[in-house]
């Protein structure tokens, strides 16, 4: 009964020794595979990356390369491409890299766009981004209609056709992704050029809140002081949410046309109204609106006293008056706050 065991336990031990042994050779052979796949695609990049480098910085003809749409070869052509993107800052240089782009890489994205593998789809679409690849539109708007892409894939699609400016975004956006969140929504539009971008503006009183909240985000985000009669129609309009973010947005762009429903939410019942209004009164230097900013230095909500100091000290007398509350006020938090902003930046 013993031998018997000693056998079995033998047989089982060889087994694994024997499967460790051919996962460790596997894994040697895969090693080696890689190693030298990454040496041919080196050799490659070093040397075709003069010619690279003269055509996008100096415009020459595209001639000299002997390229072949083997795989290998494409990935050494993105992974150039891929480095100069980062660091190229002139228009003509963006748009020769471009044109490389799809000259050498066209085919190769346009496979992995309809590939089934996650990964590949997803590589295709930041580089078809990252080099303005504006030929491949048609295939990104098509793959946008699979039913097997992920949320992930989705949102990348839709801020690659607000890069690309795709003029059927407007009716796309809001009939068929109108279940998306106010960051997604945000990450889009900030990437629309102004025409575009007035096409969702002419729509916001018919939009879901999100998308609401998302326009008025990129308005302040971008300072946009066109927009500010609208934003000042909705701060005027809608409650809640919707009316503080237009507040937000108009303390951004530092302008209003009607100053005194601005004045009025100083007093309101809400502290975070209070304190976007101060900081309304002191991106536009308001001073009818420096009394009730040294009262908010005395306000119950650390964060209105903050944006209150603050906006006193944009004033071009605000050293002065923040000076006057130190000296004179019997409130230790407004003397506090008075103190730190008389030293900010000092």
């Amino acid at each position: 009964m013993i031998n018997q065991e000693v056998i079995f336990l033998s047989i089982i031990t060889l087994s694994l020794l024997s499967l460790l042994f051919l996962l460790l050779l596997y894994l040697l052979t895969r090693k080696f595979y890689d190693i030298k796949k990454r040496r041919k695609i080196e050799n490659y990049k070093n040397k075709i990356y003069p010619k690279v480098l003269s055509i996008i910085a100096e415009g020459d003809l595209v001639r000299g390369i002997s390229f072949e749409k083997k795989v290998l070869k494409q990935k050494a052509i993105e992974e150039l491409l891929s480095k100069y993107v980062k660091i190229l800052e002139g228009e003509e240089e963006k748009k020769r890299l471009s044109e490389l782009a799809t000259l050498w890489l066209e085919d190769y994205y346009r496979k992995r766009l309809k590939s089934k593998r996650w990964s590949q789809r997803m590589n295709a679409l930041y580089h078809i981004e990252d080099f303005h690849m504006v030929k491949l539109i048609d295939d990104v708007v098509l793959l946008s209609s699979k039913k097997n892409i992920t949320h992930q894939e989705t949102i990348h699609i839709l801020r690659i056709l607000a890069s690309f400016q795709f003029s059927g975004l407007k009716d796309l956006l809001p009939n068929q992704y109108h279940y998306l969140s106010r960051y997604d929504y945000r990450s889009i539009l900030t990437r629309l050029e102004h025409g575009l971008f007035d096409q969702f503006v002419l729509t916001f009183h018919k939009s879901p809140t999100p998308f609401k909240y998302a326009i008025l985000d990129v308005i302040s985000v971008k300072r946009a002081k066109e927009y500010c009669v609208f934003t000042e129609n909705v701060f005027s309009t809608y409650q809640g949410e919707l009316k503080l973010r237009a507040l937000k947005a108009l303390a951004e762009i530092g302008y209003v046309k009607d100053i005194e429903p601005c004045l009025e939410m100083l007093h309101s019942s809400k502290w975070q109204e209070r304190m976007v209004a101060a900081k309304l009164i002191g991106s536009i230097k308001e001073e009818k609106g420096i009394p009730r900013l040294i009262e908010l230095l005395h306000d119950q909500t650390w964060w209105v006293r903050s944006q209150a100091g603050q906006s006193i000290r944009q004033f071009p007398n605000g050293k002065a008056i923040l000076q006057k509350v130190l000296e004179t006020s019997k409130d230790a938090y407004a003397r506090d706050m008075a103190w730190d902003w008389l030293h900010k930046g000092v």
